[in-house]
């Protein structure tokens, strides 16, 4: 049967590099000279690759990364200073919609930053709403907003409380402060630090981890997650959680995973042919 995506790393990009590691996506933010700050087709370039890795059956994971000294150093000020002074915007690809809504990431393939260098503005806020945040001991981190007679996007400040605490994330925010990369360990904003030439390998040995898993189990979790952080009834947290329990239970995913451990030999999840006749097995399309 053709293949009915274009793959990312086949598509052409001006201002990202895109590659692949087995079952692994990588995105590179590919403007070093400007410290990976984000213009339009920056922001619509990361689109179509995510896009293209999410209906890419072969990919179950994307780790995203920058070139050079920095991760990304916030949006292109360039076009703030054009909303004063008039000046015409440089032509750049327009982005469909936005680049980093909370439910598009929440419906995503799991993505896990590795932060390389400065992240600041929307090299900060946006990776709030990946999966896993890892960071070399060069990374730098600031919500440095408030500095810059701005607020904080992308629904940071709904998300920063939740993953750091609400102290932490008000003194982060109102002060613009620097966090290193040990600071950001110490918040609980970073899952682990590492040297910087272990950082791409080691995010991609996590992202390999996660992307052996069943696609669609991975799916319903971060659904799950995000839905249950809105919610402020428990009983349809409840609801929901045995739910999908019983749904999973009924799935090839978990037949094939049970079939696994009685054989004593790592689940094929993500053998087409076989999990499509054990699907036909179970009465599933």
């Amino acid at each position: 049967m053709p293949e009915m995506y274009e793959p990312a790393q086949a598509m052409s990009y001006e201002t990202i590099q895109v590659e692949r590691e087995g079952r692994v996506g990588i995105v590179h933010w590919n403007r070093p000279e400007s410290l990976n700050s984000f213009n339009q087709t920056m922001y619509s370039e990361w689109i179509e690759a995510y896009d293209a890795f999410n209906s890419d059956p072969t990919i179950g994971a994307v780790v995203c990364t920058g070139n050079g000294r920095a991760y990304s150093s916030g949006a292109d000020i360039g076009g703030f200073e054009r909303s004063f002074t008039g000046g015409e915007a440089p032509v750049g690809k327009q982005p469909p919609h936005a680049a980093f809504g909370p439910w598009y990431m929440a419906e995503g393939k799991p993505t896990i930053a590795a932060v390389n260098g400065v992240a600041v503005g929307i090299g900060f806020t946006s990776i709030l709403w990946y999966d896993v945040i890892l960071a070399s001991t060069k990374a730098r981190f600031s919500a440095r907003f408030a500095a810059i007679g701005l607020t904080p996007e992308l629904s940071s400040s709904w998300m920063l409380p939740r993953l750091i605490g609400l102290q932490r994330a008000k003194e982060m925010m109102l002060t613009g402060r620097i966090c290193s990369a040990q600071d950001a360990l110490d918040l609980g904003l970073v899952r682990e630090v590492v040297e910087p030439e272990d950082l791409l390998p080691r995010a991609i040995e996590l992202a390999a981890e996660i992307a052996n898993n069943p696609t669609s189990t991975l799916k319903t979790i971060k659904r799950m997650i995000m839905e249950d952080l809105l919610a402020s009834d428990l009983s349809t947290i409840e609801r929901r959680s045995s739910g999908n329990f019983s749904e999973a239970r009924k799935t090839s995913q978990h037949r094939e995973a049970l079939l696994a451990l009685r054989e004593k030999r790592p689940p094929r999840f993500h053998d087409n042919e076989y999990m499509a006749e054990l699907s036909a097995d179970l009465g599933q399309s």
